[in-house]
């Protein structure tokens, strides 16, 4: 199973009590995932390219190592978050890593279906260029933006 698999498999299973910043969700998943993926390489604020990744997750396996890149997001409920999610996403070169979405906490329906028409969401995954994305919108994350 390739780390995109796993990882999203693991998020999906995730069940993150209400925390109230971004850096407690981040540290909680990276707690899930190094418990549950002993033998992969687990780090937090990992540089590439000149951004700086959530949680990086690199599996060894039969034919090589893989790797995903995670970015959590707390809140999203302003267009501007989800201009900065999206930049985010594409300096992390999506048709060339796999990388999976975390939203917890409130997210606006609006933004959250936007997000996934520009990565074209194929069954609940996103794919770019045969390049695997995912979008995982945790309990709680499915309520409206507050007028």
């Amino acid at each position: 199973m390739s780390a995109f698999e796993s990882v999203t498999k693991l998020v999906r299973e995730w069940q993150p009590r209400l925390l109230p910043t971004e850096l407690k969700y981040r540290d909680s998943l990276c707690a899930l995932l190094r418990e549950r993926l002993r033998d992969a390489k687990v780090e937090t604020e990992y540089r590439h390219s000149g951004t700086t990744i959530d949680i990086y997750v690199k599996l060894p396996g039969f034919f090589g190592s893989s790797e995903v890149f995670i970015e959590l997001k707390r809140n999203l409920l302003h267009k501007a978050q989800l201009d900065r999610l999206v930049g985010q996403i594409e300096s992390l070169q999506p048709r060339k890593n796999a990388i999976v979405v975390v939203l917890c906490g409130e997210a606006n329906p609006a933004l959250v279906a936007r997000f996934k028409e520009k990565y074209k969401t194929v069954d609940g995954a996103l794919l770019l260029d045969g390049e695997p994305m995912a979008l995982v919108v945790k309990k709680g994350a499915e309520k409206s933006a507050k007028a």
